[in-house]
């Protein structure tokens, strides 16, 4: 205490001073250094600008790199500012007392002595030139030395210097300037940099600026007289031209740059999984292709392709021209909701595999359907009677899809579309109904293509993602491995449009399992594809839902697609999907129904089945029966000692599914009928009223003069029926002889038609008739 009483006061003035100056030093200054609204950047799976957003105070900012600052760059801007930077403590005593010194000879302010730190410190607290204000620099200078170090400071210098106009950073100049990264500038273009933040106003837009040159040049013969850089280096560097204009930055993805923008608002830098390359070219197809459809009024179109494996998105094309206002340009169609078509359909039937409904052999019916007022039809209006599963998919029928959904479930579908990460749907699964496969649902084309990227990746479905730091998260299995295989094998069979018809000829051609669509009225067209290095998905139509008869997937979305495909590079490796034996169990199926055989079955196909599949129903199409020893008739036990008892394996066809087949040219057999004179027969239903559907209304249509119009009438038949005789109310209409039609008059209300073949069988119906007005 005896030795504070002696401080003077002048002392405890300086104590005081020392501590505050101290204390002030020891607090880090503001972080960040820099509060300042960042323009926002989107770069490419290699850095590389993709788009990029003016910042709020209207200036091109580009966020501060945290990497390496490029040499040529850091050499020169040393050079030209502050070549004492790595040895000062943030100011430089004798560059200031000689700037004070010429500064009182001239009676004014003619030089700072401001040193890179000093910069930066007038930077972040821009003001007006004075002693005082000049002092608070070489202050914080000096703070800013103690809690930096060197190269963090350089970076922070020329992430926030000016270059003129409203172009701050070294970054934003690289690209605004010279169209490139910093790390691509040549001594010149490094040098210009260097000069123009301590004379932002030697850039004329249009102009090239004489001084600016002289700046540069003068930099370069410094760095040559260094040794920084050669003889050779410094000739060439000297005769590259200054900029005389702002580059426009590249708008290679305006609907991605608008989707991740919006979705992550804070976040100022977006390094996504993007390719340029894949990019570009997808943007010059959709042009290409844009051209091509405009004169038949469709005027919009979407790509997306993804890698299959990993979901990252390597194109993002939401329309061909952003800026085309007329026709709705700005519109993503890569999120928005259209009708889906007939994309859907490979899902069905690979959950129907795993089910045991089907397998690609199997036969499924394809006739006239009626559901409760649905009566799905086929593109090409008409019936093959049954086809097998693999043909009504590569055929994309809508029959068989219809009823294929109802016998799997409509509610089990949509619970998997909704499982599956389809995010479009709204409504519940009765409210959409067996129309759903058909194109009654809405879907977008990001969702489309994590669907069919589960396909590809045994049945695993597994998000898309657009930024490389977003992480590959756990895939859910919505169908089995071997089902995914087995589909895919089956959509590999779709014939390809135009000069792709030949893809088998030449053997660099790739394989692709690939599905189209075409929407009710005409309105979308979709083609997807897969292959293991691509998922690429195209939509075609217009954006304000206009029908337009010329759009088709085959015909408008299926050109695109196998462009694309032609188009982008591959890797070198599997070209098409490896068979996992695992995966697959043998299954003995009948040759003609792809069921599951049984003793009936003249013929026996091995075929592999998905390994956990539920029991494959049993062959209904074959059955065991006996017949006469001259085998005119079947026979029974109660009639094969008189006749005889011959067994045979007999295919029987149902009366409708006949029908269509002899329709269609196919020869079946007939099958002899049973002994008339056994004690034990009865008529077998060996008939069927296959048009007018089952309790259906039947709108009768008038003739130009009102008549009413008569209706053509169908009945089917299994075994050998010449003659069918018709009913109507009763009434006696008249037969017919092999083919079974019959143009009746039917009267608005109620009717009953009856028919009976010669055998005895018959088959009879009420038909609710309505004229159509």
């Amino acid at each position: 205490m005896q030795y504070l009483k002696k401080i003077k006061p002048w002392q405890w003035g300086v104590i005081t001073f020392l501590s505050i100056a101290l204390l002030y030093f020891a607090i880090p200054p503001d972080n960040p250094l820099f509060n300042t609204e960042y323009s926002t950047v989107i770069r490419d799976e290699q850095g590389d600008l993709l788009h990029a957003y003016i910042n709020k105070e209207e200036q091109w900012h580009f966020p501060p790199s945290e990497g390496i600052i490029p040499e040529k760059l850091k050499k020169a801007v040393i050079s030209y500012e502050d070549e004492a930077f790595y040895s000062h403590p943030g100011i430089d005593p004798s560059a200031i007392a000689r700037a004070l010194y010429n500064n009182l000879k001239e009676g004014e302010i003619t030089s700072g002595a401001s040193t890179l730190t000093m910069q930066l410190a007038r930077m972040r607290n821009p003001k007006s030139r004075s002693y005082f204000h000049k002092l608070l620099e070489v202050i914080d200078a000096l703070k800013i030395e103690l809690h930096y170090s060197k190269e963090e400071i350089l970076n922070l210098y020329l992430n926030h210097a000016p270059y003129g106009g409203n172009v701050i950073g070294y970054q934003t100049a690289a690209y605004k300037f010279f169209g490139k990264k910093p790390q691509q500038l040549t001594w010149g273009e490094a040098a210009t940099l260097a000069v123009l933040p301590n004379a932002p106003g030697l850039i004329y837009p249009g102009e090239p600026s004489k001084l600016l040159e002289v700046k540069r040049n003068s930099l370069l013969k410094k760095l040559l007289d260094r040794g920084t850089i050669e003889e050779l280096t410094y000739q060439l560097a000297s005769i590259e031209p200054v900029p005389d204009q702002f580059i426009t930055f590249a708008k290679d993805a305006p609907h991605l740059s608008r989707f991740l923008k919006m979705k992550y608002p804070d976040q100022k830098e977006l390094n996504t999984t993007i390719s340029k390359k894949i990019q570009r070219i997808s943007n010059q197809i959709a042009e290409k292709h844009h051209t091509v459809l405009a004169p038949y009024s469709i005027h919009n179109l979407s790509i997306l392709i993804a890698d299959t494996k990993t979901g990252a998105i390597k194109a993002y094309v939401g329309s061909p021209d952003f800026f085309d206002a007329q026709h709705n340009g700005q519109v993503d169609g890569v999120q928005a909701a259209r009708s889906s078509g007939s994309i859907l359909k490979p899902f069905l039937y690979a959950l129907s595999m795993d089910e045991g409904l089907i397998l690609p052999q199997s036969l499924i019916r394809d006739l006239p359907t009626y559901f409760d007022g649905f009566a799905p039809s086929n593109a090409n209006k008409t019936f093959q009677g049954v086809a097998t599963a693999k043909e009504a998919l590569v055929s994309s029928l809508n029959i068989p899809a219809v009823r294929l959904l109802n016998t799997y479930g409509i509610f089990q579908f949509y619970t998997f579309l909704k499982m599956a990460g389809v995010s479009t749907l709204f409504r519940s699964a009765d409210d959409y109904g067996l129309p759903l496969i058909l194109g009654g649902a809405e879907v977008n084309m990001w969702d489309m293509v994590t669907l069919y990227r589960a396909l590809a990746n045994e049945g695993v479905v597994q998000n898309n993602s657009l930024l490389k730091e977003e992480s590959s998260q756990q895939g859910k299995q919505v169908m089995s491995a071997g089902a995914s295989f087995l589909t895919l094998e089956m959509m590999k069979e779709l014939v390809r449009p135009g000069s792709e018809y030949y893809w088998r000829r030449f053997s660099n051609q790739q394989q692709f399992a690939w599905k189209t669509g075409t929407s009710f009225g005409h309105k979308d067209a979709w083609a997807i594809g897969v292959n293991p290095q691509y998922t690429i998905a195209v939509w075609v139509g217009n954006f304000n839902g206009e029908t337009n008869k010329n759009l088709s997937g085959a015909s408008s979305a299926g050109p695109i697609l196998f462009d694309l495909l032609q188009a982008l590079p591959v890797k070198p490796g599997k070209k098409w999907f490896i068979k996992n034996e695992m995966d697959f169990t043998p299954k003995k199926i009948c040759s003609l129904s792809g069921f599951a055989a049984t003793k009936a079955c003249t013929e026996v196909d091995t075929v592999d089945a998905p390994y956990f599949m539920k029991p494959l129903r049993t062959c209904d199409y074959h059955e065991t029966r006996y017949f006469s020893t001259d085998g005119k008739y079947q026979t029974c036990s109660h009639c094969w000692d008189k006749l005889g008892a011959v067994e045979k394996s007999v295919t029987l066809y149902a009366p409708d599914i006949a029908y269509y087949l002899r329709e269609n040219g196919q020869y079946i057999e007939a099958i002899p009928r049973h002994f008339p004179d056994c004690p034990r027969y009865k008529s077998e239903q060996s008939i069927e009223i296959i048009y007018p559907n089952l309790d259906a209304k039947l709108f009768l249509p008038r003739d130009y003069d009102g008549e009413i119009q008569e209706v053509i009438c169908k009945v089917g038949n299994t075994q050998a029926v010449e003659k069918v005789y018709w009913y109507l109310n009763e009434s006696f209409l008249g037969s017919t002889e092999e083919n079974h039609k019959m143009a009746i008059h039917f009267k608005p209300g109620k009717n009953y038609l009856k028919v009976v073949a010669e055998n005895g069988s018959e088959d009879s119906r009420t038909v609710f008739a309505q004229v159509k007005e």
